[in-house]
């Protein structure tokens, strides 16, 4: 995905932006998940290497391009980078999440671009968000048959069973 791309673009600062996709329910396991389709790299960042300010400017500028580019697709979180910081939220970044990204199936993705780890911040069923516990993924694969995410700390269900 080209977040992985935008990560490391600036291995100095803090980058993020929205994922888009959709959010689907497996009826016949009752298990409700989202689906990441593409990424939108927030413009008119306020950003240090310690934070990212998503301004008013940026919230503008990815709400017309999602209405754009992507109709009928749903925002269904957001990613940012922890440059030489691990993978967690902050407090600030949980805050942000809880009061911007309200909707119980939308995600908060760390990038640690340096050590090449990441991880996926969930809501539980309660809707409380453990700011220390990241969750892996599953990747659909089209017409590629390789990952598209190149993290050390998380592997492909296949090479997890085999012992890759």
């Amino acid at each position: 995905m080209r977040f992985c791309a935008h990560a490391v673009s600036d291995l100095d600062n803090e980058v993020g932006g929205w994922l888009v996709g959709r959010w689907r329910e497996d009826r016949k396991l009752g298990k409700q998940f989202i689906v990441v389709e593409n990424v939108l790299h927030a413009p008119y960042t306020r950003q240090g290497s310690a934070f990212l300010t998503f301004t008013q400017d940026s919230q503008v500028a990815l709400y017309e391009e999602l209405g754009e580019r992507f109709p009928g697709k749903d925002l269904v979180g957001w990613y940012h980078t922890h440059p030489r910081m691990g993978v967690f939220l902050s407090e600030y970044d949980t805050w942000l999440h809880l009061n911007f990204f309200p909707e119980h199936y939308q995600v908060a993705l760390v990038i640690e671009p340096h050590a090449a780890i990441g991880g996926f911040f969930v809501r539980q069923p309660d809707g409380e968000l453990d700011p220390r516990r990241y969750y892996g993924f599953y990747e659909l694969y089209y017409r590629k048959r390789r990952s598209v995410v190149h993290w050390h700390n998380i592997l492909p269900e296949a090479e997890v069973i085999s012992g890759g």
